[in-house]
């Protein structure tokens, strides 16, 4: 893994700093250990919480958390480019529980700043 899992507790801290308490609420139910998954096509990928067929999982890529639907246990398979801090990937997923709908966004532009390996 490229991306170490003490750096990934940062960013999950992080972003767990700035949920609100109904996003605490869906993360407490849907958080799991970090675990090494495979990334379909890129290698291996943090994942950080699992709700039926959706995973968040950190793309070290693109350096923020995505969501993906998995259907093999330990293989994420969609690659998203999004760079999601932790709670905007929760409120994805509860918009997607409150309303019965995924309406993106699947990709954001990047984001302006220093990364670890560029």
């Amino acid at each position: 893994m490229s991306f170490p899992e003490e750096k990934l507790w940062d960013e999950i801290n992080d972003g767990w700093s700035r949920m609100s308490f109904q996003q605490r609420k869906l993360w407490e139910a849907i958080k799991r250990t970090p675990d090494e998954w495979t990334l379909k096509g890129y290698g291996p990928c943090w994942v950080v919480a699992l709700i039926g067929e959706t995973v968040i999982y950190y793309n070290h890529f693109e350096h923020g958390f995505n969501r993906s639907p998995w259907s093999q246990f330990g293989v994420v398979d969609l690659y998203q480019s999004l760079q999601s801090g932790l709670d905007e990937a929760v409120q994805m997923q509860l918009d997607i529980l409150n309303t019965g709908y995924d309406v993106g966004p699947w990709t954001s532009g990047p984001i302006a700043g220093e990364y670890p390996g560029s």
